[in-house]
């Protein structure tokens, strides 16, 4: 009876080729994912901001999208008197989370001296005449992948780049 109890060389060439092949077909999705995931972001963002712009003008009362930069959040408030609450509609009382991987970089407002690159103070305003301020937001991957939404102010639409874009003040 043969009491060897290890594995050939040959054994360990597959598993070792056969790991290799796993990794060569895996890394490459996983930088797909986590495209997917930037892309998804900021087309949901997008969205949001044009549908706060039409909410605005429609229901003529002031919103706010507000930013936590650290938990990579970010929410809708409407002006009741003279504070910002969660509104009443269930459409808008979610917190938006982005995705795995995917991170504020840096957030630029009118009232920011600069890129906010911390905190949970920046806010877009949207107003009931058909305005949205000018803001820059800008998405990264743990990868490096950035995006950029901005938005445009007299038409409450945005731009999306599939790039960090720095605008000029």
């Amino acid at each position: 009876m043969n009491e060897n109890k290890g594995f050939t060389l040959i054994e360990l060439s597959v598993v070792i080729f056969l790991l290799g092949l796993f990794l060569l077909v895996a890394v490459p999705k996983f930088k797909e994912i986590t495209e997917i995931n930037i892309k998804s972001a900021s087309r949901r963002l997008s969205a949001v901001i044009r549908y706060l712009y039409s909410e605005a003008a429609f229901k003529k009362r002031v919103y706010r999208l507000t930013f936590d930069i650290d938990r990579n959040e970010y929410r809708v408030e409407v002006i009741e008197g003279n504070e910002f609450v969660v509104p009443r509609d269930p459409l808008l009382q979610k917190i938006w989370k982005l995705p795995k991987g995917v991170y504020f970089k840096d957030v630029i407002t009118q009232r920011s001296l600069g890129k906010t690159l911390k905190g949970r103070d920046d806010f877009i305003l949207f107003f009931p005449t058909g305005f949205v301020e000018p803001a820059v937001i800008h998405l990264e991957t743990e990868n490096g992948i950035n995006y950029t939404v901005a938005t445009k102010p007299y038409t409450g639409g945005t731009i999306v780049y599939d790039r960090y874009v720095e605008f000029v003040r």
